[in-house]
């Protein structure tokens, strides 16, 4: 075989049985053997295409998201899909074509260093340079995509590798052996937490991404806070972890979070994090945070060694994947009634669940034009017990998603956590839809999103999967709007998109039918329509353009600092 078709051989190997590109002069050779080996390679209309859709079936289906670009331009445009999936722990592979290595460095047509550029947002990438490393190189970073904190790899061949002549096999190749200190596990440490949690009146358990990445793990997390009566909020990345209408469950914390979860966030007197990082948008201002939370037991679980202390020092630091972490806890569990200590504290956050519950009610009402609330409560209605895969672009409609939407199980809420990434959404509904066509996939995407990756609809309408798509078009950037409105005098610059397209038309044509919904009954029917269809329909949403997201913490903030119009100070603070 020659290189090309030793790579497609690989990932077959591997069981890959979707991937995600787009050829061009260099790869020619390579897809060529994707013709060959009828290898399952889903062409996307674009590279960052390509990028989301392989993010969007990892983050499904904790499978490795493989993606295939060219040299130079297709490369580059694979960068924002990796600093994606890096934020996020997302494992994906990216395989790219280089020109020839006699041709290396010389600026030849299409040349571009691909692995200077995506050092600092790849888990580690490769330039082979000698045919004999491309399948050890293939090997290690294929592992390398799921060992620990999941993450992306990027592997760049020459052409003339391409087109080389490749010995050796997969069986042949010599495993890798990296060598790090041990680490300091769950079981080292159990004693010391359970010693913590008992002398707490307030604790929270906080679970994060690494909760839903672990598998298996939000079985046993479950288990233990029921064993505990401890309160629990996830971040953003870790919706899904812990049923929504579990009765410890406090929802979402952060910047758009509910009241009760920021709440305990700001007054808990012992934060047991798993699985988090602690970014800008859950503790606002480390120091103040920590200034505010003096006497605070934090106790940091996380599978990277990097994140713990890194933006909050704790006192307590297990390096742990968190299934394992909440398995070993679980077994090392004293026979100690712990929850008779903080009741009134369960109490309290019960109390701000309900009025906060109440005021969601009432955003549910039918109104022309349409609450976002208002939408993602009625397609949850109708999809209730279905298990569907919810995706989100970014902007206003993600926050709205993440509060209104109540998922039913874990890897069904795909978005884009760390990089913030408009364009995601569309084609991550594709690669989540991929991964598992038997299941609905709804999507929820504003209108300035959705014309980043628009072309991505040629794909959508090829594969004519069941991707539900619904459009809030509030006629401008909702979220930057926002802040324009309440912290920059209302000064709507560059913000305002009016003069957006017919989507309806352009879905259709694409071939992809669909309507438009501007009150109660327009969606009702445009949602029956949609979920009559196998395949993919689009429903243009108009959408009250006033809108905003609450509750709101403004940046650099305190969770005290919650805005919420609707409940009062005491409330909001406990």
């Amino acid at each position: 075989m020659n290189g090309a078709e030793a790579i497609i051989d690989f990932l077959l190997r591997k069981g890959v049985k979707h991937a995600f590109g787009y050829p061009g002069g260099p790869v020619i050779v390579l897809f060529d053997a994707i013709h060959k080996f009828h290898f399952p390679s889903i062409l996307t209309r674009h590279e960052q295409g390509a990028a989301h859709a392989a993010e969007g079936y990892a983050k499904a289906s904790g499978l490795p998201g493989v993606m295939l670009a060219t040299s130079g331009p297709g490369a580059t445009n694979l960068v924002t899909g990796l600093a994606d999936a890096y934020l996020d722990s997302v494992p994906v592979l990216a395989i790219t074509g280089a020109v020839a290595r006699k041709a290396t460095g010389t600026d030849a047509f299409q040349e571009a260093d691909i692995t200077g550029i995506t050092q600092p947002v790849t888990k580690y990438n490769y330039l082979v340079m000698k045919a004999d490393e491309l399948l050890p190189v293939l090997e290690e970073a294929w592992n390398l995509t799921t060992e620990g904190r999941p993450g992306p790899v990027l592997v760049n061949v020459p052409k003339d590798i391409l087109s080389s002549p490749i010995g050796g096999s997969v069986q042949t190749i010599q495993p890798y052996a990296r060598h790090r200190p041990p680490r300091i596990r769950t079981r080292a440490l159990s004693e010391q937490v359970y010693a913590a949690i008992g002398k707490s009146q307030r604790p929270l358990l906080l679970a994060g991404g690494g909760c839903v990445i672990a598998r298996h793990g939000t079985d046993d997390l479950k288990a233990f806070a029921e064993s505990l009566q401890i309160p629990v909020a996830t971040t953003l990345m870790g919706k899904g972890s812990i049923a929504a209408d579990h009765p410890l469950y406090l929802g979402n914390l952060g910047m758009h979070g509910t009241p009760q979860a920021n709440t305990a966030l700001g007054n808990c007197d012992l934060l047991l994090a798993v699985g988090t990082r602690f970014s800008d948008r859950i503790i606002g201002d480390p120091e103040l945070f920590a200034q505010q939370g003096s006497g605070r037991i934090i106790i940091h679980v996380d599978i990277d060694l990097a994140e713990i202390g890194k933006n909050i020092r704790s006192d307590i630091e297990i390096e742990d994947d968190a299934a394992a972490f909440f398995e070993e806890m679980l077994s090392a569990r004293p026979d100690t009634a712990f929850s008779d200590s903080w009741r009134a504290w369960l109490d309290q956050l019960q109390t701000i669940r309900r009025r906060y519950s109440q005021l969601v009610q009432d955003m549910y009402e039918d109104t022309a034009p349409l609450r976002p609330q208002y939408i993602v409560h009625q397609v949850a209605e109708r999809l209730k017990g279905q298990n569907p895969i919810v995706v989100t672009d970014v902007g206003q409609h993600q926050m709205f998603a993440a509060q209104h939407y109540p998922v039913e199980s874990p890897r069904s809420f795909i978005t884009s956590g760390g990089l913030g990434t408009m364009g995601f959404g569309l084609p991550a509904a594709i690669g989540a839809s991929v991964s598992d066509p038997e299941r609905t996939t709804v999507l929820f995407c504003g209108d300035g999103g959705f014309q980043m990756t628009i072309q991505e609809l040629g794909t959508l309408a090829k594969l004519q999967l069941p991707v539900k798509i619904l459009i809030f078009d509030n006629s401008c950037l909702g979220m930057v709007r926002q802040w324009q409105e309440l912290f920059f005098d209302k000064r709507y610059s560059n913000t305002l998109l009016d003069n957006n397209p017919d989507f309806v038309a352009i879905g259709q044509a694409y071939g992809i039918p669909g309507g438009r919904a501007g009150d109660g009954a327009s969606l009702t029917a445009e949602l029956e329509k949609a979920l009559a269809v196998p395949g993919p329909y689009l429903i243009h949403c108009a959408v009250d353009p006033e809108m905003n997201v609450y509750p709101m913490i403004p940046a650099g903030k305190m969770p005290q600092d919650l805005i919420m119009p609707g409940m009062d100070e005491p409330e909001r603070q406990g």
